[in-house]
């Protein structure tokens, strides 16, 4: 495995009315950044498949999680042939490496609706009635941002632990609703074992604004294509294999 890479096939599924095009994903996997580019994208209620490769070196063993964006571009370009603008969505793939394993904790997420930023509240306990220390991370698309991340947890064998961040609002259509992933990544043990959970949060409208004026602020196509992404295939195959 020390010489081997991870190639994911993802798979994404154009549920929308309109193409989405050109698309770019975007991957996350062992501190290593990878690039796919569908400059076709993927057509309405249609499918395409973009690839990911990643350096295995000698990660942990276990089950580890790779952190998926997905963007596209909306509308026409801007004024002065500056590019249009883009929009994103969050997904994940769960990876096994090495040896099975199943998550440490079970985690939730509070509902969330916020004007400008607002305190995301994540829900963690014990899956196997054990004590685990815990870093969680949380995913967001374009136009909301992790302003304040959240602090390791302990997580005690029985009982409910929490963690708080702090998400701000940096662009994303407002009355709009948001998908994000919470990765629960826990840190004792001699396995990896990951947990994710995902969740909505909903942006309120423009401060100040009487009821029924809101609705008619123009609002972007912000993932109404409904992107989904999920594993298809993944195969490790040793560099020297290829060579």
């Amino acid at each position: 495995m020390d010489d081997g890479d991870l190639e994911v096939e993802v798979v994404l599924e154009n549920k929308g009315d309109e193409p989405a095009s050109p698309l770019t994903v975007v991957g996350d996997l062992l501190g290593e950044t990878r690039e796919a580019q569908l400059e076709a994208g993927v057509a309405a209620n249609a499918r395409g498949e973009a690839r990911l490769r990643f350096p295995l070196g000698s990660p942990r063993p276990g089950l580890h999680a790779l952190d998926l964006l997905i963007e596209w571009p909306v509308g026409p370009p801007a004024s002065g042939g500056t590019a249009p603008p883009v929009a994103s969505q969050r997904a994940y793939l769960l990876v096994t490496l090495g040896v099975p394993a199943e998550p440490a904790v079970r985690v939730s997420l509070a509902p969330l609706t916020l004007e400008t930023d607002g305190t995301l509240l994540v829900g963690l306990e014990s899956a196997d009635g054990l004590p685990h220390e815990v870093e969680i991370r949380v995913l967001t698309p374009r136009g909301l941002n992790v302003f304040v991340p959240a602090p390791r947890v302990a997580v005690p064998a029985q009982g409910h632990a929490s963690a708080r961040t702090r998400l701000l609002r940096a662009g994303a259509p407002r009355e709009s609703q948001q998908g994000i992933v919470v990765v629960a990544r826990a840190l004792d043990g001699p396995e990896e074992r990951t947990a994710v959970a995902t969740g909505l949060v909903t942006l309120s409208g423009e401060p100040g604004l009487l009821p029924g004026v809101r609705g008619l602020r123009p609002a972007l196509w912000f993932l109404a294509a409904g992107l989904l992404a999920y594993a298809f295939l993944v195969e490790i195959r040793g560099r020297r294999a290829a060579a």
